[in-house]
C-alpha cells in the first residue's frame, strides 16, 4: 500500500519540483528595495531617501532629496530607469550590468524652482530655466552638481551584496563613472539598503 501511495504521489512532487527548487544565487538581489532617511548636505542637513526595485531584466529608481534630515518635505526627485543586460554571481556578490534608459529629475518645492531658473549657466543641470513645479525634466548626460549623469544607452557595471538582508551596491546611485568592466566597484558601497518587497 505505501508504495502505491508513494508511486501515486511522485508525479505531484516531481510536478512541483521548480517551485520547491531555491531561487537562482544572483536572484538574491530582485526585489525593492529602500534605504532609512539618511541625512546628507552641509552638516547634515538635508534629507535623503532610495527606493530601488530590481527584476530579473529591469532596474528603476527613485532617489528622493528633503529639504530637512528628518525626509519631511521633499525637495528634488531623480527617476532612474535601466534595463539589466548581464547578470552573474562573483564570489560573495553579484555583478550586474545596466543600460541608461531614462533619468528624469522633478523640482518638487517653490524655492527649488526658483534656484533652478536662476540666471546661472550651472543652475538646475544647466538647463538655462524652463523648469515648473512637479513636471519632471530629462536629464540624461547634464551635469546635475554633484552628479555628473550618464547619457541613455550608457552601460554601467555594477556589484551588490546582500548581507543579513541588507542590499549594498557598489556604486549607485552616487557614481556614475562606472562604465567599462575594469570599473565595476570591488568594495560594497556606504548606502544600506533593506527590502521592502
Amino acid at each position: 500500500m505505501r508504495k502505491i501511495l508513494f508511486l501515486v504521489c511522485l508525479p505531484l512532487v516531481l510536478a512541483d519540483a521548480p517551485a520547491l527548487a531555491a531561487k537562482p544565487a544572483d536572484a538574491v538581489i530582485d526585489g525593492t528595495w529602500e534605504n532609512a532617511c539618511l541625512p546628507i548636505g552641509k552638516n547634515g542637513r538635508h534629507g535623503f531617501i532610495v527606493r530601488v526595485t530590481i527584476a530579473r531584466k529591469t532596474m528603476t529608481a527613485v532617489s528622493q532629496t528633503y529639504a530637512h534630515s528628518n525626509c519631511d518635505t521633499p525637495t528634488v526627485k531623480i527617476d532612474y530607469r535601466a534595463k539589466i543586460v548581464a547578470r552573474a554571481v562573483s564570489g560573495d556578490a553579484v555583478d550586474f550590468d545596466h543600460v541608461v534608459t531614462s533619468i528624469t529629475m522633478t523640482a518638487q518645492h517653490p524655492e527649488v524652482v526658483t534656484i533652478y531658473n536662476a540666471d546661472n549657466a550651472n543652475a538646475g543641470c544647466g538647463m538655462g530655466g524652463g523648469w515648473v513645479l512637479d513636471v519632471p525634466r530629462q536629464v540624461e548626460g547634464r551635469n546635475c552638481a554633484p552628479l555628473m549623469l550618464p547619457v541613455a544607452g550608457t552601460r554601467l557595471y555594477e556589484r551588490a551584496w546582500v548581507v543579513d538582508g541588507q542590499l549594498k551596491i557598489g556604486s549607485f546611485p552616487v557614481v556614475w563613472a562606472n562604465t567599462s568592466p575594469d570599473k565595476r566597484p570591488t568594495a560594497p558601497g556606504l548606502l544600506v539598503l533593506h527590502r521592502v518587497t
